[in-house]
């Protein structure tokens, strides 16, 4: 289980260190709760001063918000320290500390929020009209924080604003501006809005992952002495001339940006493949426990060819009302092509 958060206290002071995303997991991931977070917080008792760490791409809205409230309505002075990035909901949690401290090379990320929503057109716009009221209330805790305007805070959110340690407090989101700090992030910036995580890793150089191994140098070999040394016992039969020891493999230098990159691009392909999957049998319910499993996609498609012809009457994607059972069947090959297509 993916834990993302410590905390420890000593004497009347607490330090809670934020290093991973935060709350629920997009990725169908074991991850420790929110509610862990706010018990542990309560479990400080009544420690006169926190120390609040931030190194994080963000994470789950609401979890977000349920932190920021909890760390706000702490009577201890908190200070915050994005000691890497803070990040969507992460910056927002950094609002609830009484000051905020970014290294010159730190980052904070602000932006509007995003979600998923399935079914009718109602249900879409149920989802868009969550995501305008989650908007606004972030927006005016940006600008109480910042001393500006709603607007202004709107149209940064709206550009998926990416800001450096200077920007940050000229834009009142940060309180003081410290010396660089060193920090490798060693979460996948898989939350990040495109553009600001190209920004982000080309700012920090190789700080985002550990240095690919160097190839082993081979020690030089001993000299031989040109005569060998006298012995006085009797000659024994010369054995056979051992074979010449083998070349050490060529070592492998890895590149860990790549092999992340390429890993998180495979994950999202299967989690959507196995979304098509479970949405075009009526079976939505089976995705998580699917994904956990990291069941193949061969037994995905298995498994729920097997209860379609096992019902009596077939289950039918939404669509299928309008669509009639021929459409339906062409809909599941289609589906079935465009997963060959990616795994090609």
């Amino acid at each position: 289980m993916r834990q993302w958060f410590t905390m420890q206290a000593t004497d009347n002071a607490a330090e809670i260190v934020i290093y991973d995303e935060i709350g629920k997991s997009f990725w169908g991931e074991e991850t420790v709760s929110a509610k862990s977070f706010l018990d542990s917080l309560t479990a400080l008792g009544d420690v006169g001063a926190i120390t609040l760490r931030i190194n994080s791409p963000g994470g789950d809205v609401f979890d977000g918000v349920a932190i920021h409230n909890a760390i706000r309505a702490h009577k201890a002075t908190v200070t915050a320290h994005i000691d890497g990035i803070a990040a969507s909901m992460a910056s927002y949690i950094a609002m609830a500390a009484d000051r905020i401290v970014m290294p010159a090379n730190a980052f904070m990320l602000v932006h509007n929020a995003s979600g998923l929503a399935w079914g009718s057109a109602d249900d879409m716009r149920e989802m868009a009209a969550d995501l305008d009221r989650i908007d606004k209330a972030m927006t005016a805790t940006y600008a109480t924080r910042s001393g500006s305007t709603p607007a202004k805070m709107r149209a940064l959110m709206k550009e998926d604003r990416l800001m450096d340690a200077k920007e940050a407090m000229d834009l009142g989101l940060a309180d003081e501006v410290v010396a660089e700090k060193k920090m490798a992030a060693k979460f996948s910036l898989r939350l990040l809005p495109k553009a600001a995580a190209e920004r982000f890793r080309a700012e920090t150089g190789n700080g985002q992952s550990d240095p690919p191994p160097s190839a082993p140098v081979p020690e030089k070999p001993e000299e031989q002495p040109a005569v060998p040394p006298v012995s006085h016992e009797p000659p024994t039969p010369a054995d056979p001339p051992a074979p010449p020891p083998a070349s050490p493999p060529a070592a492998t230098v890895v590149d860990l940006n790549a092999a992340r990159a390429e890993g998180i691009e495979e994950h999202r392909e299967y989690v959507s493949s196995v979304t098509d999957l479970c949405t075009l049998a009526s079976a939505p319910d089976r995705v998580g426990a699917y994904i956990r499993a990291n069941t193949p996609l061969a037994t995905v498609r298995k498994e729920l060819l097997e209860m379609r012809a096992t019902e009596s009457v077939l289950p039918q994607h939404p669509l299928a009302q309008h669509m009639g059972t021929k459409a339906a069947s062409a809909a599941w090959e289609k589906i079935t092509d465009k997963m060959n297509a990616r795994n090609k």
